[in-house]
């Protein structure tokens, strides 16, 4: 698989994940490789790939000449991962306050400074919140935040289990659950500022207090608005 490929295929991932949790392919359905390669204008290299990736997370479950069969997380799935993750990147934010270096808090107190003047800006004009453009500088920002604090444990085996369990959840969902709601996006904004100072003041207990209260709080906030969408396709 080339490079593009590549890049196809972990979109097609982010967005197929995206579909199932939000309900719009609904758990029991078939994922056929011509009709996504047909919707999505590519070839069947990256949906393979794609199917395959969602495969390892258990999201679907792959039938020889048949497709993909949608499993869906559930909301107990995602909060029982979310205790997981909390407790990891606990542990990492711990370890980081007596590990990380000048280069790293550097960035982290960049992505917390970004992370609220993206929020900010967006809680001043809500239709914006809703745009693709902030979706992705807050994952960005995001993302820098809990990877500088990773990196800065200093423990690449306990990188390496936050990133398998981080798979099985979809990528930067957060942002699809907390856009147009100012009280959440400002207390998930504040959530980071109490984790940076808490490395900033060396309270190893703090900060690993934080950073599982953080991560609970988000996954909480994802499990609840898996369950409003089955709620809603119930209706529907």
């Amino acid at each position: 698989m080339t490079s593009d490929e590549g890049v196809l295929s972990d979109r097609l991932v982010d967005e197929l994940q995206r579909r199932i949790l939000s309900g719009s392919i609904p758990v029991g359905s078939w994922l056929r490789h011509s009709m996504i390669a047909d919707e999505f204008g590519v070839s069947r290299t990256p949906v393979r790939e794609a199917l395959r990736v969602l495969n390892a997370r258990g999201i679907v479950s792959i039938v020889k000449n048949r497709g993909a069969r949608v499993n869906g997380l559930s909301s107990r799935d995602i909060r029982e991962l979310g205790e997981i993750r909390g407790e990891l990147e606990g542990l990492a934010a711990s370890l980081a306050v007596h590990r990380i270096d000048d280069e790293q808090l550097a960035q982290m107190q960049d992505a917390v400074r970004d992370f609220e003047e993206a929020i900010e800006g967006y809680v001043a004009d809500p239709a914006r919140s809703r745009s693709e453009e902030a979706n992705i500088r807050w994952s960005e920002a995001n993302e820098a935040f809990h990877g500088a604090i990773l990196r800065a444990s200093g423990n690449r085996q306990l990188l390496v289990s936050i990133e398998d369990i981080s798979r099985r959840l979809p990528r930067n969902s957060s942002y699809a659950v907390y856009s147009g709601n100012s009280r959440l996006l400002r207390r998930n904004a504040d959530e980071h500022r109490v984790v940076l100072d808490a490395i900033l003041a060396r309270d190893e207990k703090k900060a690993r207090t934080a950073m599982v209260k953080h991560i609970r709080s988000a996954s909480d906030a994802l499990a609840r608005w898996v369950e409003d969408q089955e709620r809603s396709s119930q209706v529907d």
